[in-house]
């Protein structure tokens, strides 16, 4: 539900005035009935809440930041509750706070005094680490933590994380810029030990006057340590700042096996996922290093509480300091089944073959020697008659010549014996 712009000035007396009366603290019961704020219109205005003049107690500390507080001066340095009231709401005795909204808001302008009432807020866009940490120490985390006296260091390390990273650089202011050393970055904070009040060239939180945090007295802190805890918050809340910075995203996975939370820098891990499974109070699980949460049985929403809009106020017309202020948003993410996966048989496809036998070709060589037949040359002679007439003589008897015999032929060699094939060297061809 949004709300229309309204004036506070008339209202603000009376629910302090009545809490007064009634001797009502935050340490009553009666803290846990006060509304959250959770919706702020453009044109809203917010008040301060105290009590007889003690400002969210349990949620700050009264001390020097590094030279921020000269002297023996000291700030009030942690959340401030601002609140308004719901138009046409009554209170009554058994529920004082039933028509406020409260929120946790922090300085943004180092150096101005905070003026109230009437602060406007208008939407802005800030540094995502200052996104997430505004957001985490909130009016919830306030109500949850104060009376056991652990409020104090994460709210006051948040403010001091808020002048270093959007004052200083945006409007001049010098809390963290002025030191010198390298400790203007809250990163080299790490085991670092606060000056002092007496030193010069002061870092972190010092002070020579009592810190206003009796919830950490009682459950056994000192002033000292309390400022020793804050001074290494800072360091420890800008490291898991800078690992969680908003905004944040949640959505399953590409598998469908579970929700994987993102945030500007990457994964965020360690924070509740909560999954309905139809049960009242459904299925809490963390976030792994990955971002990732898996979808229990039965599951079908996942939800989460991430850092939402950020709100700034630019002080009243009159003059005042800025503060700002994260609002929660609920992150959604609704089970998806994955596609249905059809799988064909497996198709075997042989290409064809042509298989190839290894072939070896013997070549053999054959030599035939044809039976041979030498016949010795023939040589015929004819039968001669010759008649030889010697002249002046006859009466002579014929002489005859009688023909020569032939000789008989030369004796004939032996017939060759038939010829035996001779193979040659194989040859093989693949």
């Amino acid at each position: 539900m949004k709300h229309r712009k309204f004036q506070m000035k008339r209202f603000l007396m009376a629910p302090i005035a009545l809490v007064a009366v009634m001797g009502l603290t935050w340490t009553t019961s009666t803290s846990s009935d006060a509304a959250v704020g959770t919706e702020i219109d453009p044109n809203l205005d917010l008040a301060i809440w105290s009590v007889e003049g003690n400002t969210g107690p349990g949620g700050h500390l009264n001390a020097s930041l590094n030279e921020y507080g000269a002297g023996d001066d000291f700030s009030y340095i942690g959340g401030l509750p601002l609140y308004y009231l719901e138009p046409g709401c009554t209170a009554d005795a058994s529920d004082v706070f039933r028509c406020h909204n409260f929120f946790i808001a922090y300085c943004s302008e180092a150096g101005v005094p905070l003026v109230s009432p009437g602060n406007e807020f208008s939407e802005v866009n800030i540094d995502g680490r200052l996104q997430y940490l505004t957001w985490k120490h909130d009016f919830s985390f306030y109500l949850e933590n104060f009376a056991a006296g652990q409020a104090t260091v994460p709210m006051a390390a948040t403010q001091a994380l808020v002048w270093a990273w959007l004052s200083d650089p945006g409007t001049g202011s010098t809390v963290f810029s002025a030191v010198g050393g390298g400790l203007d970055d809250p990163l080299n904070w790490d085991g670092l030990t606060p000056s002092a009040h007496t030193d010069t060239d002061r870092v972190g939180f010092h002070s020579d006057v009592d810190a206003d945090d009796n919830y950490w007295n009682v459950a056994g802190g000192t002033d000292a340590e309390l400022r020793a805890a804050a001074t290494q918050a800072v360091y420890d809340l800008a490291v898991e700042s800078t690992a969680k910075a908003g905004p944040w995203t949640l959505a399953q996975t590409g598998d469908a096996t579970g929700v994987a939370l993102t945030g500007s820098a990457g994964p965020i891990a360690g924070e509740t996922i909560n999954f309905a499974n139809g049960t009242a109070d459904g299925i809490d699980v963390a976030t792994n290093a990955n971002g990732f949460a898996a979808w229990p049985t039965g599951a079908t929403v996942a939800n989460v509480e991430g850092p939402g809009q950020t709100w700034q106020s630019p002080g009243p017309d009159g003059g005042g300091q800025d503060s700002i202020l994260t609002l929660g948003e609920t992150l959604t993410a609704t089970y998806v089944a994955p596609p249905a996966t059809t799988v064909a048989p497996p198709v075997t496809t042989i290409a064809p073959t042509t298989t190839v036998a290894a072939t070896t070709t013997t070549t053999t060589t054959t030599t035939t020697v044809a039976p041979t037949t030498t016949v010795a040359p023939t040589t015929t002679v004819a039968a001669t008659t010759a008649t030889t007439v010697v002249a002046g003589d006859s009466g002579l008897a014929p002489t005859t010549t009688a023909p020569a015999t032939p000789a008989p032929p030369a004796a004939l060699p032996d017939a060759s014996p038939p010829a035996i094939p001779v193979p040659d060297t194989p040859k093989f061809t693949g």
